[in-house]
């Protein structure tokens, strides 16, 4: 679908904020709200049913905090179904621990670590 054939059509969204603290440094928590772009075409009927399955989306994010079990299903459930996507994030952002390459000095009282070594001294 191209833009035009669907800006006149309706959306909804859960937004999901981080609470930072004064240092602008992520809490641990964060609040969540709906949002919406009404373009008429549902029904009031059918704009009921979105919104409460929006609804039940920001509200899983209180059970799972309130429900060790709930919260447990659910990461099952989303390592479960989208592991591809895990592993694929962590790929992306995470490197291995790095490895120093030490070298002595001729005397030997001196080592020097070097932790810029991308072979971790094994090349």
């Amino acid at each position: 679908m191209s833009d035009e054939e669907t800006q006149d059509q309706s959306s909804f969204a859960i937004v999901i904020t981080p609470t930072l603290d004064k240092k602008r440094k992520w809490t641990g928590s964060v609040t969540v709200h709906m949002e919406e772009d009404d373009f008429g075409e549902l029904s009031d009927e059918e704009l009921m049913q979105i919104r409460n399955v929006c609804g039940m989306m920001a509200s899983s994010l209180t059970l799972m905090e309130e429900d060790p079990e709930f919260n447990e299903y659910i990461q099952e459930y989303f390592l479960k179904n989208f592991r591809s996507f895990v592993e694929d994030f962590i790929e992306g952002t995470l490197e291995e621990p790095q490895q120093p390459s030490m070298t002595r000095s001729k005397d030997g009282k001196v080592i020097t670590l070097d932790f810029s070594s991308k072979t971790y001294g094994e090349a």
